[in-house]
């Protein structure tokens, strides 16, 4: 990107975002190798009225590190107590989170031990439950974005690393990101709105399934009674709107953790695990994957799906369309926060407690599996569109309606 893009990013990120107001601390995570971002985002914050920017860098390279070199496997259950004390702290403080994935350490954790490795996982999603409990209620604004760099571009388009396929790729990514536009913070809002009105027509037609079919899909998908569609923008605790990814081209929800069937093709690479995972496919019966396959590191699938109780049930199912400017790019970007606004998709794990009418009662894990909403430490996108699946929704009597034909939606 050039330097007028990455202005334009800067704020569109705390503009439309976190929609960032004056007095408001502001917390950004990222990879190391994104340091420079982070300096511009945090001097842009700091001019318009940021508190405070809490910044923490995180290496893919040290957890490698962790498990291969840990003379004690025990010790990689260990995690200390302080960052959920900061997850508290920035509850109460309506703390406003950015993350930027760490596209750029993006194959460093490959063939790493896979057992240490949920050893050590497993223990890390038990400690941020509570923040990511407060993320899928929006108890505070939090917005997911990638930074282009060389390995992420060379990794995507197949290239060497070197600074004309950065230049390259950060051009289809500007695209996606609406950053070639003159106003792309106008162009976010416009287009935020669109996807709010899109939830809210599907959110007005109670449907009571929906079904997808194409190429190895089959999948039938219940909905709750009391389901929100959701998608652009969403409202925090504060009552300011933000969008939490940046790209977003889904309406999401959260269907009934207890009655998914059928076997369903998934159509993208996923990484799982920090396993990058093809050809997977499920296969579901009363809400739970009973069988699944894919065309590598089907150990390492088996080991996220045995994560908890929660791990073999969806927690989400999301619709994109072929308009979406991520699938117009053709291209697999290896980031679940760009692929999956490139495909209708669902979620195995955690279920997302803001869709539902009555989200402010659902507070325990109790409350969420008593109301159909899935309870999980993980919460992981796979694939499942492309222009050769459709879905079909039902409604209480049987009635269809067709929603997305051929990718493409109808409604």
């Amino acid at each position: 990107m050039n330097s007028e893009q990455i202005k334009k990013y800067y704020d569109l990120i705390l503009s439309v975002g976190i929609n960032l107001y004056k007095g408001q601390i502001l917390a950004i995570s990222s990879g190391v190798m994104n340091q420079e971002f982070v300096y511009g985002l945090a001097d842009e914050a700091y001019k318009r009225g940021a508190k405070f920017v809490d910044v923490s860098f995180n290496s893919n390279r040290l957890t490698r590190s962790r498990i291969q070199n840990t003379v004690d496997e025990d010790y990689l259950t260990y995690i200390p107590n302080y960052p959920v004390g900061k997850s508290f702290e920035m509850i109460s403080n309506d703390t406003a989170y950015v993350r930027i994935d760490n596209l750029e350490e993006i194959d460093v954790m490959e063939g790493i031990d896979a057992n240490r490795y949920e050893t050590m996982i497993r223990e890390e999603q038990r400690h941020s439950k509570i923040m990511s409990k407060a993320v899928s209620s929006a108890r505070i604004p939090w917005c997911i974005v990638g930074v282009p760099g060389p390995a992420w571009a060379a990794r995507t388009l197949g290239k060497d690393v070197s600074g004309k396929t950065t230049e390259e790729f950060s051009g289809k990514l500007a695209k996606v990101l609406r950053l070639d536009k003159a106003d792309p913070t106008a162009e976010w809002t416009e287009f935020g709105n669109k996807l709010v009105e899109r939830g809210a027509r599907l959110t007005s037609m109670h449907l009571q399934r929906l079904v997808f079919k194409g190429p190895g899909t089959d999948l039938e998908i219940a909905l709750n009674d009391n389901s929100l569609w959701k998608g652009g923008f969403t409202k925090a605790q504060n009552g300011r709107m933000f969008i939490p990814n940046l790209p977003t081209e889904e309406v999401f929800t959260a269907p009934d953790y207890r009655k998914t069937s059928g076997r369903v093709a998934v159509t993208k690479p996923v990484k799982v695990l920090e396993h990058q995972i093809n050809g997977i496919w499920f296969e579901f019966r009363e809400g739970k994957v009973v069988d699944f396959g894919s065309d590598n590191h089907t150990l390492i699938l088996e080991k996220f799906l045995n994560t908890d109780e929660g791990s073999r049930r969806l927690g989400e199912v999301a619709l994109v369309d072929t308009d979406s400017e991520v699938h117009k790019s053709g291209l697999i970007f290896n980031s679940i926060l760009f692929d999956e606004n490139a495909a209708c998709h669902i979620a195995l794990g955690r279920g997302i407690t803001m869709c539902f009418t009555n989200s402010e009662e659902l507070l325990t894990p109790e409350d969420m599996l008593a109301n159909g909403c899935n309870d999980s430490h993980v919460h992981t996108d796979f694939m499942i569109g492309s222009p050769d699946v459709s879905v079909t929704g039902y409604y209480k009597d049987g009635k269809e309606v067709p929603v997305i034909v051929k990718g493409k939606f109808v409604l």
